[in-house]
């Protein structure tokens, strides 16, 4: 095989390998059931990427208190978190190593645990509770806006609530459809 050939097939595989990773991507945003999450938006601004927002969502950290979680999680493990519907947000069922059976109307989204606790910070009584807890990370901790608008939704105005809505696939794998402010859409995620 000549050297040009060689560059050729080279070239080509990796034009097929990022573009079956963004048809992955979109085949979540198209088939995926849409969740609707709760979101603690921070750090709007990165030199090098633009503008974007930072995501820390409520199920970013979970108690295993809830019956049927799992409970021996370290950092790095996979684990999938079952959630069913909430008024408006999505609400947390239990925590899992492996994909779980879910009951009619539930979705599992798969998470990394970024650190595995026994005791959280409650806001509420500003004591520390004797509990197992788990940090996760989702893949859809930032979302890049267009320019000058990432202050926007780091600091809503007064009465402004900041949500997403999230895709999740039969796997667990999630991706960020829309930004919604007040439950309206304000960004819309497209691949192509």
């Amino acid at each position: 095989m000549s050297h040009g050939l060689r560059i050729a097939v080279i070239v080509l595989l990796q034009t097929l390998a990022l573009a079956a990773m963004i048809a992955l991507k979109q085949r979540t945003l198209d088939t995926g059931t849409p969740i609707v999450l709760e979101t603690q938006p921070i750090d709007p601004r990165s030199l090098f990427s633009g503008d974007y927002v930072r995501l820390n969502y409520a199920i970013s950290t979970l108690r295993l208190d809830q019956p049927g979680s799992d409970q021996d999680f370290k950092p790095h493990d996979r684990a999938y978190v079952v959630l069913k519907p909430g008024d408006p947000y999505w609400q947390p069922v239990s925590v899992h190593h492996q994909m779980p059976a879910l009951a009619p109307g539930q979705v599992a989204i798969r998470g990394e645990v970024q650190y595995a606790g026994d005791s959280l910070w409650n806001q509420e009584t500003r004591t520390s509770e004797k509990v197992r807890n788990l940090r996760l990370r989702y893949g859809i901790e930032s979302y890049y806006v267009p320019e000058g608008a990432g202050r926007a939704l780091e600091r809503p105005a007064a009465g402004e609530k900041i949500s997403l809505r999230v895709a999740v696939d039969r796997a667990g794998a999630a991706g960020i459809k829309a930004v919604l402010v007040n439950g309206r859409e304000r960004y819309v995620e497209t691949l192509w």
